[in-house]
């Protein structure tokens, strides 16, 4: 029979697997585009491109 100390500590493990998933999702580069935008173009950034001489 499961204990309470047991389904404790399940219950714990499958939250820090779901916050460190979570993260994962989050941070994950090819999710989609972030919420700001950079315009670029066919030279590259525009905000890089004024720097340039």
């Amino acid at each position: 029979m499961i204990t309470a100390m047991t389904t404790a500590l399940l219950l714990l493990a499958l939250l820090a697997g779901l916050a460190a998933l979570v993260s994962y999702a989050r941070h994950d580069h090819f999710a989609g585009p972030a919420n700001t935008a950079e315009h670029h173009d066919d030279l590259g950034s525009l905000a890089l491109r004024g720097r340039v001489v």
